[in-house]
């Protein structure tokens, strides 16, 4: 086995910690995860759903290639994939088992995998980091909404950390004690939300081979997080509002009505007043919502946090890749990612940042290793809007011929429901896919 490799905490992040085993660290269009691993066996990774580390990317192929594990090593094999697999930049042969070394990155279509040792993971949630005045306002703002019990709404462009304030909004309240449950409204399956949301009993449906109580009922007590909450059906919406108003539910199949004690965080990047006149969204359901009303701004507007999350994210790659050590971050690098417009956000800081710590290998992450221009080549905020809404169309763009045109693969790509894709091809006048090709 592995021997687990000695974490030097970092002083600013004094969390207690769990052993782990070992595990692959996934860099993708819509962010991070690490994917634990067994003593020993074979998985596969690829796009077919038997597969175990499944990659929902159209340049990888259903079965991709397959890790072959021991409890002293980890191999990986090409299994004749139409795109390859590169492991620290060489292509692999196809149907040859090539050693994987720890540490080392490995391409598999638009993901960039790596593979970590046994190492201590943190058990809870760290601090969010408040050094923009803009931020530091928000978050006394927080404090003053989480000690009631009116409903807040979350608004804010995508990747700006609206779920770090809704975790906030419940540790600061009296349901601290109680669970948080988010829901990702535009991930529900449009089949099942309302099993999803409101439990089921056994027998319900086909498929309902157990009775299942429901992210709801799951919340009791404590707070739901309706994560991008504008892109829940309409008929959804009605039920919701039901139990906004009279704090009840009542599950698939079944003739019981139960109570449950809810606080509800709404979150949305869209205009929910322009989705109301457009019969999107229920008016009485958007001023329900209303009760607080919190805008989170862009990281554009905050240089001042920029550094100190860039340093937070070093300290998660290293994790994610089973480093010792922590690199710094040169101060070219530095100047260069608070120069930069971060149409993304949050989101895409950390994703720029966890590249360059799992692609390269050195102690200090230099400008060569970040995906941004210099600070002097920055382009000036002549036009903003116009300039995001090109980047987020180029992405569009890109996404799509990716996918062969599936909006579905398209859509997880790039990290956002399907209904939102389909929204910003008509905004932009984009071609649509050709009928069958989200098959």
């Amino acid at each position: 086995m592995l021997a687990a490799m000695d974490w030097n905490a970092p002083t600013d992040d004094p969390r207690p910690r769990r052993p782990t085993g070992r595990g692959v660290a996934i860099l993708h269009e819509g962010g991070s995860q690490l994917v634990p691993l067994p003593e020993e066996g074979t998985l596969h990774i690829g796009r077919a759903p038997e597969c175990a580390l499944r990659l929902r990317d159209g340049a990888v192929s259903r079965r991709h290639a397959t890790l072959h594990i021991t409890p002293d090593a980890v191999e990986v094999e090409d299994q004749g994939s139409r795109n390859g697999v590169d492991l620290a930049g060489a292509r692999l042969p196809p149907h040859e088992r090539v050693p994987w070394p720890v540490g080392t990155a490995l391409r598999v279509g638009g993901a960039v995998l790596v593979l970590r040792p046994a190492v201590a993971a943190p058990t809870d949630t760290p601090e969010p980091l408040v050094e923009a005045p803009a931020m530091r306002a928000l978050f006394d703002a927080v404090g003053r909404v989480a000690a009631s019990s009116l409903p807040v709404l979350l608004l804010g462009e995508t990747g700006v950390g609206k779920e770090v304030v809704a975790r906030e909004v419940h540790r600061r309240s009296r349901r601290a004690g109680g669970p948080l449950v988010k829901v990702d409204c535009g991930a529900l399956s449009a089949e099942l939300v309302e099993a999803e949301l409101f439990g089921h009993e056994r027998g319900a449906f086909t498929g309902a081979i157990a009775t299942r109580p429901g992210l709801l009922r799951e919340a009791d007590g404590g707070t739901v997080f309706l994560d991008e909450v504008g892109e829940l059906p309409l008929d959804m919406q009605t039920r919701l509002l039901r139990v906004l108003q009279e704090g009840e539910v009542r599950p698939v199949g079944s003739t019981e009505t139960l109570t449950l004690d809810l606080r509800f965080v709404a979150a949305t990047h869209v205009d929910l007043t322009e989705a109301v006149r457009a019969g999107r969204f229920r008016e009485d359901l958007f001023y329900w919502l209303q009760g607080a009303v919190l805008s989170v701004p862009p990281l554009r507007e905050r240089v001042e946090d920029i550094a100190p999350l860039a340093e937070r994210f070093l300290v998660e790659a290293a994790r994610l890749a089973g480093r010792a050590r922590v690199p710094a971050l040169s101060e070219e690098a530095r100047r260069a990612l608070e120069a930069h417009g971060w149409p993304g956000n949050v989101r895409q800081l950390r994703n720029v940042v966890q590249r360059a710590v799992l692609l390269g290998g050195g102690d200090v992450v230099e400008l060569a290793d970040l995906d941004v221009p210099a600070a002097e080549e920055a382009a000036s905020p002549v036009d903003l809007r116009t300039a995001l809404e090109a980047f987020e169309k180029e992405r569009i763009r890109d996404a799509l011929e990716a996918t062969g045109g599936n909006q579905t693969l398209a859509a997880k790509r790039l990290g956002v429901a399907r209904r939102t894709l389909i929204s910003r091809i008509e905004k932009y006048g984009l071609p649509r896919p050709r009928k069958g090709s989200d098959e």
